[in-house]
């Protein structure tokens, strides 16, 4: 791995609700906290955070799928609004201030991402820490980018991200589906994205998740094309981004740019 700055994390949906209704402030609060260690030892992140949909049911207390407009959309707007207001609690508890940005297709277009890119720049260098989610409320499937893998693999392409990473409920990439075949092997490091890998990462959507395994392996991809290098980790593991941090080869590796590891703890650290 190469030394890291700029990183782009993603928390998905079944990471913030841990089995609840509504997000997890248990879990927000660790992750707020590891987020805030890696900014104090000079690193810059960003924070791509899912979750808005599955809030928004919780407060209105609805069991029905609310993947169709204009529902999902109405929940996008009220889930937004609660889970920014525990993002920002949390993070003023340490003394940071956040800025919120809500993203569509067009955001990462030729004409538009410049501007994004000296946004996220000014917020980083005023040691503020970025949280993005796509505008569900306003995106449409033209405008949509679908995702908050891809929509994380192109903010790290857009700001020029060392590393993406992909924290999600399962410890990484394995052969097969781990739920359901014990033979399945995890895969500690991909140096290339080929026909093979896609097949191992077959599609596991959950209930309350957009993406799966696939999605974000195509993430990687994206990223890619920027020399970010992404790793795919379980939220679940005990501090996981300060367990990167300090150089534990955990989760998926994947560097398609280059081979070669940096120079650091068990070659999977962060400088």
């Amino acid at each position: 791995m190469k030394t890291m700055n700029k990183i782009v994390i993603k928390v998905g949906t079944s990471s913030l609700i841990q089995g609840n209704a509504l997000p997890s402030n248990r879990y927000l609060s660790e992750l707020a906290q590891q987020i805030v260690q890696l900014q104090n030892q000079g690193l810059q992140p960003i924070l791509v955070s899912s979750g808005a949909v599955a809030t928004g049911r919780a407060i209105l207390k609805l069991s029905t799928d609310s993947r169709s407009s204009p529902l999902k959309q109405t929940l996008a707007s009220i889930g937004q609004v609660k889970i920014m207001q525990v993002w920002s609690e949390l993070f003023a508890s340490f003394g940071f201030q956040v800025g919120q940005l809500l993203l569509t297709k067009e955001n990462f277009s030729a004409h538009n991402d410049q501007l994004l890119r000296e946004t996220l720049d000014c917020l980083l260098q005023h040691r503020i820490i970025p949280i993005i989610n796509e505008n569900d409320t306003a995106a449409t499937h033209e405008t949509g980018v679908g995702d908050n893998d891809n929509l994380a693999a192109l903010v790290a392409k857009s700001i020029g991200a060392d590393t993406l990473i992909l924290l999600t409920d399962q410890e990484g990439l394995y052969t097969a589906d781990p739920r359901h075949n014990p033979e399945a092997k995890l895969i500690s490091h991909i140096p290339q994205i080929n026909a093979k890998i896609y097949t191992f990462a077959a599609d596991s959507t959950g209930s309350i998740g957009t993406g799966g395994m696939a999605t974000k392996i195509k993430a990687a991809k994206i990223a890619s094309r920027s020399k970010t290098q992404t790793i795919i980790a379980s939220s679940r593991y005990p501090n996981v981004l300060l367990a990167l941090l300090a150089g534990k080869p955990i989760g998926t590796l994947i560097s398609e740019e280059s081979n070669t590891h940096m120079n650091v703890k068990n070659q999977r650290g962060i400088n």
